[in-house]
């Protein structure tokens, strides 16, 4: 009675597992350097977003620390366009998304580069 038990146990388990699904979050449709380009474009266009709304808020007069903040922005255009430069070369993804990851890239660097030329 015991074994017939546990024959039916594992029958309902092997049954239910036919029918689960299963997700996978690391599927082939996008290169992973596609995914850290797009990632540093946002946190870049982020950082200078926040940059524009204090000085609005400060009337001009913002902090060293928004300086800072451009200029880690820079850097993380930069960085993200060699990953997506990277991922171009990559077989995995679509040239689509490969394409908006390096011009989403160079959108902070034009916006600092932007700021640049209107401070003087």
């Amino acid at each position: 009675m015991l074994s017939n038990d546990l024959v039916e146990r594992e029958r309902r388990r092997k049954r239910g597992n036919k029918h689960r699904r299963r997700y996978y979050f690391s599927d082939e449709s996008i290169a992973s350097d596609t995914v850290i380009a797009f990632v540093m474009a946002g946190c870049a266009l982020a950082m200078e977003i926040g940059t524009v709304i204090c000085s609005v808020a400060t009337a001009g007069h913002v902090p060293e620390i928004c300086g800072m903040l451009v200029l880690i922005a820079i850097i993380l255009s930069l960085v993200g366009e060699i990953f997506a430069q990277l991922a171009k070369k990559s077989q995995k993804g679509s040239l689509g998304s490969k394409r908006t990851s390096a011009l989403l890239c160079l959108a902070p660097l034009a916006i600092a580069i932007a700021f640049l030329i209107l401070s003087r």
